[in-house]
């Protein structure tokens, strides 16, 4: 009997500790207790939408991981000049920088109960690594459109996360989100989190960042992978490639 209260009370302890490990836990609870609003989110990412959730997770939470980012100063320059594709920005992508606050978040975002999360809301596997970053958009940086599909097919990118983490950003100063999808410029704020189903149709950008501007533009992102689904996402990106060479093009 004494066994099998032991036991239980494991079990209990394991659940909840897989629980508090979810991104689910930490979402605004105006979120995470509506099932309409939660099935609105599923349906748009199944269109192939951008879904923009502002006042995404709890406050506490978010003001700690803008206060981790704020802190941090030893962001490191990457850039890459390829066909139709450049980039400049800052970011801390080796894990040997990450500040604690920055690894606790990240085993939030890469828990197995995370993965199931986004998994139900995008209806696309997502067991496979976690890709995660930070970022620091300062001025001149920028982000040419792209369209993030990226991968093998066991573990190519799924879903993709943008949580901005800016506090008093003016939108002349640049370094929108801009869906193509729509035309759709998304400013910087503060805990606004993205969503989107990767494809190789959907293109995004990151608008240049003016030279006047005086805050810093902060955001946690990354992709949640998994293996693909069909052989259709892998022959898209060849077919408008072939568009290109066509004698005559109609766009």
């Amino acid at each position: 009997m004494a066994q099998n209260v032991i036991r239980m009370a494991d079990m209990k302890k394991e659940l909840l500790q897989r629980t508090i490990n979810s991104i689910e836990f930490f979402l605004n609870p105006k979120i995470s207790s509506n099932s309409e609003l939660e099935r609105q989110i599923r349906d748009h990412l199944i269109n192939g939408d951008l879904v923009v959730i502002r006042d995404a997770l709890q406050e506490g939470f978010a003001e700690r991981m803008f206060a981790c980012l704020d802190r941090f100063s030893d962001w490191r320059v990457y850039e890459g000049y390829e066909e139709h594709f450049h980039y400049h920005h800052h970011n801390i992508y080796d894990d040997k920088l990450f500040p604690p606050d920055l690894l606790w978040c990240r085993e939030i975002v890469r828990s197995d109960a995370t993965k199931n999360f986004i998994q139900r809301l995008s209806q696309r596997e997502c067991a496979g690594e976690t890709i995660f970053s930070a970022s620091l958009y300062l001025p001149g940086d920028h982000s040419l459109p792209h369209d993030d599909f990226l991968g093998h097919r066991d573990e190519h990118r799924q879903v993709a996360f943008v949580w901005h983490l800016t506090k008093h950003w003016q939108s002349a100063w640049g370094g929108e989100f801009f869906w193509c999808r729509k035309n759709r410029y998304v400013s910087p704020s503060f805990n606004t989190l993205l969503l989107f189903r990767v494809q190789p149709t959907i293109m995004h950008f990151v608008t240049n960042v003016s030279p006047y501007a005086q805050g810093k533009r902060l955001a946690i992102s990354g992709w949640w992978t998994g293996k693909m689904e069909s052989e259709h996402d892998e022959t898209t990106a060849d077919d408008q490639r072939n568009e290109e060479k066509r004698l005559v093009e109609i766009i």
